[in-house]
């Protein structure tokens, strides 16, 4: 690699941004998307502390699905923990402290949330309108897992205009003052 190049890696995995915070105009995707993550964190560790499987509004957990998961506890604990990460994901998006995290890092991790939720927003989908598998989902639940399926796809996809516009800014006003 030329050293040239490497500069140019190197310039990659700079933070994000000047730490400053996201205007609101842009911003509401991020707070809404993490209020919705620290329900579902709350709700899984209310159930981590009984030791049950599932998710408040979700389907009841049959005796099998007990079986097949060694630490009921542990496995809500870890879904929880996922919950307040992707919480920090998306304030990281918006708030100054974010502007520390490189971008490519912040767009895989927000594009990679985004991904997650469609994969389980398809499942509930498919439980409630084909009605498959395990009987029980609401439509309250498929209606609010949408919501937050797209609350996601709309925080990466501004995430990643909103960036790549200032960065492109950024580089006509540097080639301008020279």
């Amino acid at each position: 690699m030329n050293p040239i190049a490497a500069v140019h890696a190197a310039r990659q995995w700079r933070p994000a941004r000047r730490p400053e915070a996201v205007p609101l105009k842009w911003a509401w995707p991020a707070y809404l998307s993490a209020a919705d993550q620290l329900i579902y964190a709350t709700g899984k560790g209310y159930y981590a502390t009984q030791g049950r499987l599932g998710i408040p509004g979700g389907p009841p957990v049959t005796a099998s699905q007990y079986s097949d998961t060694s630490n009921v506890a542990l496995a809500q604990w870890m879904l929880a923990s996922l919950g307040l990460f992707s919480v920090a994901m998306a304030l990281a998006a918006v708030r100054p402290w974010g502007g520390l995290i490189p971008r490519p890092l912040l767009l895989l991790g927000l594009w990679g949330t985004a991904a997650l939720a469609a994969v389980s927003q398809i499942h509930v989908a498919q439980e409630v309108l084909l009605g498959s598998g395990t009987p029980g989902w609401s439509g309250r639940a498929a209606v609010q897992g949408v919501v937050g399926l797209c609350l996601w796809l709309a925080l990466a996809w501004l995430f990643t205009r909103r960036r790549g516009q200032n960065a492109t800014a950024a580089v006509k006003t540097a080639r301008g003052a020279e």
